[in-house]
């Protein structure tokens, strides 16, 4: 079913039952419904290493409902909740601008090693979509 909004007719009969002129019908329509299946898409992901943090930007956005939240999370660790720039999350198009700390590691160089960095973004019906990028070391 595509996206969108519907409503469903339900129509009920004993035609088959009954000589024609006695039958009875009778319809109910639902209250309107949506579907939503479609999951927001990221756009425009980048990171960049600046100094012991990781700065990251991306757009995410959705076609059918409003983006609900989105999260990163760095180097497999926890997932982390962010906020979009405007620090409401309530429309189609949402842009992202943070700066993230990588977990701690054995290196004490982490600014010399290799990153990865997912985000996930769910709209309202809780379809997520998922992204990553690497940040190559020196």
């Amino acid at each position: 079913m595509p996206d969108g909004g519907y409503v469903v007719k339900v129509v009920a009969s004993d035609a088959p039952s009954h000589s024609p002129g006695e039958a009875l019908t009778a319809s109910k329509d639902s209250r309107r419904f949506e579907v939503d299946t479609t999951p927001p898409r990221i756009e425009n992901l980048s990171a960049s290493a600046d100094g012991d943090q990781i700065h990251v930007t991306f757009r995410a956005m959705d076609g059918f409902s409003p983006v609900k939240r989105a999260e990163y999370s760095v180097d497999a660790g926890d997932w982390k909740y962010v906020e979009p720039v405007g620090q409401l999350s309530d429309a189609k198009i949402e842009n992202y601008d943070f700066k993230a700390t990588p977990e701690a590691t054995k290196d004490s160089s982490s600014s010399s090693s290799e990153h990865v960095v997912v985000v996930r973004v769910y709209d309202r019906y809780d379809n997520m979509g998922a992204a990553k990028t690497l940040i190559r070391g020196r």
